[in-house]
């Protein structure tokens, strides 16, 4: 953008910086002209008054001249004398023309060259002209009498035009005078004014540096102090100018770099939050608590993808779903929600003019709405909704969204991650149940929960009948698939309460909570036929013979206070069913009681 100084908002100081030293110029260049006045009036009048004194001692020269050259005529009556008379006389002439045009602005003076121009003339032809002529027809002529009658004109002559030398000595020395009096009154005149102006701008100049230099200067300490990481720095007040402009934009950015800090502040926590939640629900609740506070949504919805299935489930919203979409929050197929179809973020600004989701699941009458899928290792593994009024979603706020639902995702993904390493190691790999370790973990919160309650905890110890047998006859591949069927034979005839365990090689455990040692037989008993309907395909020509097994009953606390003691109780009975001639199940009976 082009600035100058009709655009310029500031203009009134930097006028008030260029007016002072523009008038101190123009008053310079005022006095300047003045004094060149005065000097050439001063010159002028020195002229005048040096031409108007030698026109005078000229004419009275030549005047003393005409009056000689008539005596020496009259004397010695030489022919050439008349010629140096009319000389003079034409050089008289000439010098009174000469002094009236130096005098005619002087009306006075004017006056006075005619009264000498008379005077003249009446001297040439009253007494020169007659005595002249009767002296060339040679008539007697009285010398004397001339003489006296020419001296008598020349005296008022000559004082005539001394005093005309006299005023125009006086008057020169007058303009001279007055002329440098005039200049020292403009020399004064000049340097008050421009010490007046002087002062003037300096003062301007100091009014100007604060009106200009302490909003700048506030704008570095400001820019300073925002370079030191303090956001909240002190601006200069509100003005209709550039600095104001400045002042506010400088306002603007740093309430921009504030809610940049304090959305990275709030994102980093609620990082550092969803990483340490244990389950899924648990981040559900952090997502929609962080994503209420933090963008103001009218309904936040958190969709769990089922891959195998092909929908999405709604698994947390912030407001209550409709009536209608609570016993089956689903959106079937994953293809209709376009967020996850995509592969990135969708919003809608206004719901009223612009094309929505065609899943049509719960999408709001007005207002806006954002759609951003949850992604985690360029695995898509759900998607989030927020609904807020129109105009709400702009590209900085779809931003902070995305690292919002990225750290979701990954924590999601991370606990699908942490659960299923959970479940491997829990896992026996070959028949799909749980390992001895998970077991004995698993019994001993079971233990603890029987003992605050006074309830009884069952367990069935199982060992296949003769089972290396069938690995050194049919081979290793057809005793995991023995133990396969049998896995699977046991989780059919359990119920989905009770544990079953891979205890080591062909021995498994049932841990039946709540059961006493009469309905613990009953289930034993209910494996024990199950396993001898079991059927195993050998591989071969050769059918396999029938599987059986053989199960030992122990119940806590009746037959053990501890879990060592209850294992071995149950083990002991299991013994017990191989010594009496296997393929059966026995309740473990004290020492005790055998005896007797």
């Amino acid at each position: 953008m082009a600035f100058s100084i009709r655009t310029l908002k500031i203009r009134q100081q930097i006028l008030l910086l260029t007016l002072p030293p523009l008038l101190v110029l123009l008053c310079a260049v005022g006095l300047f002209l003045y004094a060149y006045w005065l000097a050439s009036t001063t010159m002028r009048a020195a002229r005048w008054s040096a031409d108007s004194i030698v026109a005078s001692e000229t004419l009275l020269r030549d005047l003393t001249e005409a009056d000689m050259a008539v005596r020496e005529y009259l004397y010695v009556r030489d022919s050439q004398s008349l010629h140096h008379f009319s000389n003079a006389i034409l050089h008289i002439a000439r010098d009174l023309s000469e002094l009236k045009a130096l005098e005619t602005t002087n009306a006075s003076r004017a006056a006075a060259i005619d009264s000498v121009q008379a005077g003249i003339a009446s001297w040439e032809s009253n007494v020169v002209d007659p005595t002249l002529g009767a002296a060339q027809n040679g008539v007697s002529v009285s010398i004397g009498s001339f003489l006296k009658q020419s001296d008598d004109r020349m005296s008022q002559l000559h004082k005539a035009l001394v005093n005309q030398l006299t005023q125009d000595q006086t008057q020169s020395a007058e303009l001279t005078l007055k002329a440098r009096a005039q200049m020292r009154r403009a020399l004064w005149f000049g340097v008050a004014v421009a010490l007046l102006f002087g002062l003037l701008l300096l003062y301007l100049t100091r009014l100007v540096s604060q009106v200009i230099a302490q909003p700048v200067r506030q704008l570095i300490e400001a820019s300073d102090r925002v370079s030191r990481g303090d956001l909240q720095p002190v601006l200069p007040p509100p003005m209709e100018n550039e600095f104001g402009a400045l002042s506010r934009s400088f306002s603007h950015m740093t309430l921009a770099l504030r809610r940049d800090r304090e959305d990275l502040a709030a994102l980093n926590h609620f990082s550092e939050v969803v990483t340490q939640c244990t389950s899924e629900e648990e981040v559900y609740d952090q997502v929609l608590h962080s994503l209420q506070d933090r963008f103001r949504p009218r309904q936040v919805i958190i969709f769990r993808l089922k891959a195998e299935e092909d929908f999405l489930e709604a698994k947390a919203a912030l407001a209550p779903l409709p009536e209608a979409l609570r016993g089956w929050p689903v959106i079937e197929g994953r293809h209709n929600c376009k967020a996850v179809r995509m592969g990135r973020a969708f919003s809608v600004n206004d719901v009223a003019s612009e094309p929505l989701c065609p899943s049509k699941f719960a999408l709001p009458q007005q207002g806006s709405y954002y759609c951003g899928p949850l992604i985690a290792g360029g695995i898509i593994i759900g998607a989030v909704r927020l609904e807020g009024v129109e105009g709400r979603w702009t590209p900085e706020r779809e931003s902070l969204l995305e690292s919002y639902l990225s750290g979701a995702a990954t924590a999601l993904s991370n606990l699908h991650n942490l659960q299923s390493m959970r479940q491997q190691a829990n896992i026996d790999p070959l028949t799909g149940l749980y390992n001895r370790r998970f077991l004995e973990e698993y019994a001993s919160k079971w233990m603890a929960m029987a003992r605050r309650k006074g309830l009884p905890l069952g367990f069935l110890m199982m060992d296949l009948d003769h089972f290396k047998s069938f690995n050194d006859i049919y081979g290793h591949e057809v005793g995991d698939r023995i133990l396969r069927q049998f896995s699977r034979t046991i989780t059919q005839a359990t119920r989905e309460t009770n544990l079953a365990a891979r205890f080591g090689g062909e021995e498994f455990v049932v841990l039946l909570p709540d059961t006493d040692a009469k309905t613990c037989l009953m289930v034993a008993e209910r494996i024990r036929k199950a396993v001898e309907h079991m059927t195993v395909p050998s591989g071969s020509d050769k059918p396999l013979p029938q599987i059986t097994v053989s199960l030992g009953v122990a119940v806590y606390p009746e037959h053990g206070e501890t879990l060592e003691e209850v294992l071995q109780a149950s083990d002991k009975a299991l013994y017990e069913s191989k010594r009496e001639g296997r393929n059966r199940a026995t309740v473990y009976i004290p020492q005790a009681e055998a005896a007797s």
